[in-house]
């Protein structure tokens, strides 16, 4: 694992802000985001997107934090299942992401480093099932 436990507490300390922000959602409804949003359909900073098509552009599948099953996720307003289904990557994190055709972290395994943009290769494409910001192996 990379940068262990402090790349991990992280995650968590973000996801616990955000979980309190949306609680005083009623209170504040102006202000500008500070925290990347996954799962959104908008690939922020912070964040890594797995894309419909090759080219990393068009329908993007966005993650935050892990994500051990895309069986039962959609790229965001569609119907369309991210499972075995991306074509090229964008890491727009500061952390290196793992990728994995199989869920739970099975199968073959690639990474991608911060900044990384590009097509899937073969052994990748339309086969990603799961995906770690470290290294699940």
């Amino acid at each position: 694992m990379r940068s262990g436990i402090s790349q991990h507490m992280r995650r968590i300390a973000v996801t616990g802000v955000a979980l309190a922000a949306l609680g005083g959602v009623g209170i504040a409804t102006a202000g500008s985001a500070s925290a990347a949003t996954g799962k959104n359909g908008t690939l922020e900073s912070g964040e890594f997107g797995l894309y419909y098509v090759t080219g990393s552009s068009g329908l993007v599948f966005d993650l935050f934090v892990s994500d051990t099953n895309f069986s039962g996720d959609v790229f965001p307003g569609t119907s369309i299942s991210a499972n075995d289904n991306t074509e090229s990557y964008r890491n727009r994190d500061t952390l290196t992401w793992y990728v994995y055709t199989n869920a739970s972290a099975g199968g073959s395994e690639g990474w991608l480093d911060p900044g990384y943009v590009g097509n899937a290769s073969s052994t990748f494409k339309n086969t990603i099932s799961s995906a770690y910001y470290y290294d699940a192996n």
